[in-house]
């Protein structure tokens, strides 16, 4: 059984799911990372996303204090 297709395919689509995790946890966010992955390869992708820096805190609303 030859291997190589499994790699030639297999390897890219693993690169870019491994790209998307990271964005996801980045401002660039999981869809930015593949796209970028796709048009940049996905070492452009991986290095958009480290770039990107970590996503912003959002503030929590205060909890609302129940009126009787």
């Amino acid at each position: 059984m030859h291997f190589a297709p499994l790699i030639v395919i297999g390897l890219p689509i693993l690169t870019l799911i491994a790209v998307g995790l990271l964005g996801s946890t980045r401002r660039i966010r999981w869809w930015g990372a593949i796209l970028v992955s796709l048009v940049l390869t996905p070492v452009g992708g991986l290095i958009a996303a480290i770039l990107s820096g970590p996503q912003r805190q959002r503030r929590k609303a205060p909890p609302r204090l129940e009126r009787p």
